[in-house]
């Protein structure tokens, strides 16, 4: 017998494939039941129908289930005049009082300058911990009605955590001009300035500066905080603070020495909060390790922090911090605290850039011995992302070796890259199973072959939560209301990466990409919520799913360009998922634009050589076409190496040729270069990822769209 939590889950998925199909032989109204007045309700506001809707949102408020349930009285707290948009807040609040319930009522109160009832409804919050948002709306009241708390409540918002955009923008527009204004206007009769105030608002100014990397400002403020919190115990001493007294020392000071054992000290000290003994204990090492002599010494403080670690993230950092002071000793000495604390990493995948570092370092050392050494140690302890990596490495190390090179062991290295289930990051699989002779049967049991997985079970809702957000995204989706689907996606996968299954991702992934066009952002949308579902542990990723994370999006520009500067269309879709993730309005920081982000140096240059005067790198037809003939441009300068060309699109062909000579002398090669190991020894690791994920995604828009063997397509760019 199936249990009804199953057959709801099984329900679901039959009817939202089945009406998207045939919407005539299904009534939406009686399978979403008293959902579908939810969905109702939307659309009459889509038509400006506001009565109606309001009786919508009544009935699902009542009868719903759960996410539509509240969904709909949050609808209702929009509706109505003041005095019923504030009783309907109010009994929500009551209802659902979490910090998401908190932030809208207190939100609407403050609109409704009901600032008494925004002060009562966030009494009970955490200032530590609860939603940044919420916690400037409860400052915001405080401060409009003059209550007494605001200052500590300003003080402790900002120093019992991790400062944000949020705490800077609020500085600048709060805090610190409110505090100028006191200041200019104090007089002996008029408003006095409490010593608090002023030395708070010092210690807020020093973690901005650290906020904002102003390093050297900070540490000339160092000494003062150090003397308000810790000597004279002015205003409260917190780990945040202890931490951002570590940073200025670390980057805004060379006396290290001093400043390590100052923290040494102040980690022996006895504290309330733990968390100030770890803190200090880390900075400590930190400061001893930018001391070649004090290295050592560095290794022991990290590992004392690791006694005073009061959770896993803790313990994590710690580890991290002891592996990097490990990899400036040397490279053996890394590999020693693997071999000595691989088994104790918690989160394996906040180690994969260390990881990464090494490999750098073991190939432009020589020391290509040691590759076995880590894959041994992180077996069943690293990511699956990692364990891919190390294991095809040691392969092609061993396969390097013309003398005594152990067949046996390059097969079972290579096999255990393959076998590794990193998500979505297949390169290393893929070059594994080329170097193993798979053929496309064997590409298809490799990734779809069906595995002993158990179900994975949401960890901060219920399973009735979880039905219940799987039936409203869906609902969406039949309801044709794709603009609701991607924010409440990523509200229900921020609350617990489990709540949405990926077959529901999936079906609503496909939804968007077929809403999508050139003026939207739904394919990126798309493609981003597929890719953060299907690199969830313990997810069998079907063939579906892969279509979805390398979707043909604008199929009729790339085929074109593709055509006209005889470049594969795959490689141009792969560049494009890399470059932008399909959204063409996107620009960089750097200032690249548009789905292939090109900068406007270039793009110049790629008109004058096709003679086009008047171009919009927005427009992605242009975009496209501008993009793919630099590509080709490079492949022809580069002996037609796919590869290299991949890197100087993203680096600069000055750059790559200079990577080529470091790389023959790192790697002893006197002809030829092998292109995967050439990848392993650039020096930028941006420029390793975007050249490990084209060529794998372009292997696999190959192997869904064209029935290629991946592995071909690897060995032609490689």
């Amino acid at each position: 017998m199936l249990s009804s939590a199953k057959k709801t889950i099984l329900a679901l998925a039959f009817f939202s494939l089945f009406t998207a199909c045939s919407q005539e032989k299904v009534s939406l109204n009686k399978f979403y039941g008293a959902d579908a007045s939810y969905f109702n309700g939307l659309l009459a506001l889509r038509d400006k129908d506001s009565e109606a809707a309001q009786k919508y949102f009544f009935r699902s408020a009542k009868k719903g289930s759960y996410w539509a349930a509240r969904k709909s009285m949050k609808q209702l707290c929009l509706m109505g005049d003041v005095q019923e948009r504030i009783k309907r807040c109010s009994e929500y609040l009551k209802k659902y009082n979490d910090d998401d319930a908190k932030l809208f009522v207190c939100r609407e109160f403050l609109a409704d300058k009901e600032y008494a009832r925004a002060i009562e409804s966030t009494d009970d919050i955490d200032l530590a911990v609860c939603d940044n948002n919420l916690a400037v709306l409860r400052l915001q009241a405080l401060d409009k009605k003059k209550d007494s708390r605001f200052d500590k409540s300003v003080y402790d918002w900002f120093t019992q955590r991790r400062i944000s955009d949020i705490h800077y923008e609020f500085y600048k527009q709060n805090a610190r001009d409110e505090l100028e204004e006191i200041i200019a206007d104090a007089s002996p009769n008029g408003p006095q300035l409490s010593d608090f105030v002023v030395n708070s608002e010092f210690a807020l100014q020093f973690r901005i500066a650290i906020y904002r990397g102003n390093y050297n400002a900070a540490y000339e403020m160092y000494e003062q905080i150090r003397a308000l919190t810790i000597e004279q115990n002015a205003i409260p001493i917190t780990w945040q603070l202890v931490a951002d007294m570590g940073r200025a020392c670390v980057y805004g000071n060379n006396e290290d020495i001093k400043n390590a054992k100052y923290f040494e000290e102040l980690a022996a000290s006895v504290w309330k909060d733990k968390r100030i003994n770890y803190y200090a204990m880390i900075y400590s090492g930190l400061l001893y390790n930018k001391n070649d002599n004090y290295r050592r010494r560095a290794l022991k403080q990290f590992e004392a922090a690791l006694a005073l670690a009061g959770d896993e993230g803790e313990r994590d950092q710690a580890l991290w911090y002891y592996l990097q002071s490990c990899l400036k000793i040397s490279t053996e000495e890394a590999v020693a605290g693997l071999q000595k604390y691989a088994a104790s990493f918690s989160q394996k995948d906040y180690f994969d850039d260390f990881f990464d570092s090494l490999s750098v370092l073991l190939f432009s050392g020589g020391k290509w011995d040691l590759f076995q050494k880590v894959l041994d140690a992180i077996k069943g302890h690293s990511s699956q992302a990692t364990l891919s990596k190390y294991a095809y490495l040691t392969a092609r190390v061993l396969q390097s070796q013309t003398e005594n090179a152990d067949a046996d062991k390059i097969t079972e290295a290579y096999k255990c890259a393959a076998a590794t289930d990193p998500g979505t990051y297949v390169y290393y699989k893929l070059l594994a199973a080329k170097e193993l002779g798979y053929s496309a049967g064997d590409i298809d049991k490799m990734f779809f072959e069906p595995k002993n997985l158990s179900p994975l079970e949401p960890e901060k809702v219920s399973m009735e939560q979880a039905l219940s957000a799987r039936k409203l995204l869906l609902g969406y989706a039949d309801f044709g209301l794709g603009e609701c689907i991607y924010d409440d996606w990523k509200f229900f996968f921020d609350m617990d990466k489990k709540i949405i299954d990926l077959a529901t991702v999936e079906r609503l992934s496909d939804f968007l990409r077929q809403m999508a066009n050139d003026q939207n952002d739904y394919y990126s949308k798309s493609l981003r919520m597929i890719a953060r579902s299907a690199n969830l542990d313990g997810i069998q990723i079907s063939r579906k799913a892969f279509e979805l994370l390398y979707p043909q999006n604008f199929l009729d520009y790339i085929k074109a360009s593709a055509k006209e500067f005889e470049v594969d269309d795959y490689l141009m879709f792969a560049l494009i998922r890399t470059e932008s993730f399909f959204e063409p309005a996107i620009q960089s920081h750097a200032g690249a634009i548009g789905l292939t982000q090109l900068m406007e140096a270039t793009a110049s240059d790629c008109a004058k050589r096709l003679k086009v005067q008047n171009y919009n790198l927005l427009d992605p037809a242009t975009n496209i076409r501008f993009g793919t003939y630099y590509y080709s441009h490079m492949k022809k300068r580069l002996d037609d190496s796919g590869v290299l060309a991949l890197f100087a699109y993203n680096a600069g062909i000055t750059v790559v040729r200079r990577w080529i000579r470091s790389s023959k002398i790192e790697l002893n090669s006197q002809g030829q270069l092998w292109s995967d190991m050439f990848l392993e020894t650039l020096p930028f690791a941006e420029t390793r990822d975007y050249g490990r994920r084209v060529v794998s995604a372009a292997a696999m828009y190959a192997w869904l769209y064209d029935g290629k063997n991946p592995c071909d397509i690897v060995n032609e760019l490689m």
